[in-house]
């Protein structure tokens, strides 16, 4: 089962633990791990493995993110660990004596360093959580530390298993090396999943930016990059920014829930700018159960009525015998704009385009609005294949 909870995202693995099988090769689990990124379920095998070869009875992979932690995957874990977790803000070094032991990439940290911290400072509430779960002992390692992602790789003993031998340790710091491997092709596989789906929207003209699980843009297509600019939206330090203070703040929110939740219901914001006005839809995206969070998980689109209408306007006008402003209002009909909606888009009153409406219902010979939007719709629909 999974869950997603507070921008963050975390893998529950099934009940049934098992002890440490320290027959398991190294080798054999640095071949699992190469194929993690391309088998179903691929990744729990693999740590699975990583926990035999430790001798532990449970694996452990995270990552932690500027503001949370991404993922938390432990094996064989009861439910209740990840909301408990959350809870005491565990991914925290001032309350996770494991965190604030963390050395640099690839130096191995064990109880020796746990102790040292512990003894330094403890934090009561960790404690009874790591007791309860049976996974007090055990050893880590870092395997890349950037500033927007920071990779974890941990062996968790039991009180059972013990402290951590000096093999367990070298089978953990032998096998971290293969781990990272693995996670590089699947942070690949997903960007190549951001480019082909940026390819799609390219294909269909649609002006779209894609965010991903720690809310930094991956794809921006060429309409949305054209859209851009000091007076409405830009990409500042990998993310997307209102330029007004307070619709920047809803908007955050909004990307925050559609991370959070991966159901978010579409909202959108409507920004006024000196091109006319550009409305701004956020919505979640599917996702596998097994991802890094660098494939897009929130879809914002950008839409230009008066842009849009202008090359579509053109096309009405000529084939109804309009002007071009009596065209461009044909033309947002037709994208489903209400008459308010394009009085106020084209800075006119109601009754100025109640007027010219009437002026195109005689000039298309029709009688009443669906009709017009009928005809509009069939013209951009032939002239657009």
């Amino acid at each position: 089962m999974s869950l997603r909870k507070a921008g963050a995202r975390f893998r529950l693995q099934t009940p049934g633990r098992s002890r440490g099988d320290r027959s398991i090769r190294v080798e054999d689990v640095g071949a699992l791990f190469a194929r993690a990124p391309f088998e179903e379920s691929g990744w729990d095998r693999a740590l699975k493995a990583l926990a035999g070869a430790t001798g532990s009875s449970r694996a452990q992979l995270l990552a932690l993110g500027e503001r949370h932690t991404l993922f938390n995957w432990v094996t064989d874990i009861q439910e209740g660990y990840i909301e408990e977790f959350i809870e005491i803000g565990g991914h925290r070094p001032e309350v996770n004596y494991r965190v604030a032991a963390s050395r640099g990439p690839f130096e191995l940290v064990w109880e020796k360093h746990y102790d040292e911290v512990r003894a330094a400072a403890t934090n009561d509430a960790y404690i009874e959580h790591i007791r309860r779960w049976d996974a007090e002992h055990g050893a880590q390692v870092i395997l890349s530390d950037q500033p927007e992602v920071c990779f974890g790789l941990a062996a968790l003993h039991s009180e059972s298993d013990g402290r951590t031998t000096e093999r367990d340790r070298q089978a953990l710091l032998t096998a971290a090396p293969h781990v990272m491997a693995a996670i590089r092709l699947q942070r690949a596989i997903e960007h190549q999943g951001a480019d082909l789906l940026r390819g799609s929207l390219e294909v269909l003209r649609t002006a779209a930016i894609l965010i991903d699980a720690v809310g930094r843009v991956c794809a921006v297509t060429a309409p949305a990059q054209e859209l851009l600019g000091p007076d409405t939206l830009q990409i500042r330090a990998g993310v997307l920014r209102m330029v007004r203070p307070d619709l920047d703040r809803a908007m955050q929110m909004r990307i925050g829930l559609a991370l959070a939740t991966r159901q978010a219901m579409p909202s959108e914001t409507w920004l006024q700018s000196p091109r006319g006005p550009l409305l701004v839809e956020i919505c979640a995206l599917p996702g596998q159960d097994w991802n890094f969070g660098f494939e897009p998980r929130v879809l914002v689109t950008l839409k230009a009525p008066l842009a849009l209408s202008g090359d579509q306007g053109a096309r009405i006008s000529a084939a109804l015998g309009l002007t071009p402003a009596e065209g461009e209002i044909v033309a947002l009909l037709a994208q489903g704009h209400s008459r308010r909606e394009i009085a106020r888009m084209r800075g006119v009153s109601d009754q100025t385009v109640a007027s010219q409406l009437r002026t195109i219902f005689q000039k298309a010979g029709v009688n009443r609005e669906a009709e017009l939007v009928s005809i509009a719709r069939a013209v951009v629909e032939m002239t657009s294949r």
